[in-house]
């Protein structure tokens, strides 16, 4: 996420510095509390009580949320890279089913709950540029 955010400062889109860094906060705000009111125990949880030292729970997936919540800022501002974008998320979503630590719906969840709160921010952005111009 820090790679991604020297990249848009890199290129001089500063206006989607903390727009990126909201949706991607939020998203794993979102997340961190939705795992504690579902407690949803992991695919291999006593492994990962092993690993980690402490029960962490599964649903929603933290790391698809906060990069689909990456995504769209991340198309908005260099769309030649699309399709490099789509697939590195993707390829985080997949990595968490593939090494166990969560089930097929905890990734779709996390997905979704990223991707609008991205949306979310990027149309209260609009808006407010919209506000802004307009007078």
């Amino acid at each position: 996420m820090i790679i991604i955010a020297i990249i848009l400062i890199s290129k001089k889109k500063l206006e989607w510095v903390f727009p990126f860094f909201i949706s991607t906060t939020a998203a794993y705000l979102i997340t961190y509390i939705l795992k504690f009111a579902f407690a949803r125990p992991r695919p291999n949880s006593i492994e990962m009580i092993f690993l980690l030292g402490f029960n962490d729970y599964s649903f929603p997936s933290t790391h698809a949320a906060v990069a689909f919540a990456m995504l769209p800022i991340l198309i908005k501002e260099h769309p030649k890279g699309k399709l490099i974008w789509v697939i590195f998320v993707f390829l985080i979503a997949f990595s968490r089913i593939y090494i166990g630590v969560h089930h097929l719906s905890d990734i779709v969840a996390g997905a979704l709950i990223g991707y609008f709160t991205s949306m979310f921010v990027i149309s209260l952005k609009k808006r407010k540029w919209k506000l802004t111009n307009s007078r």
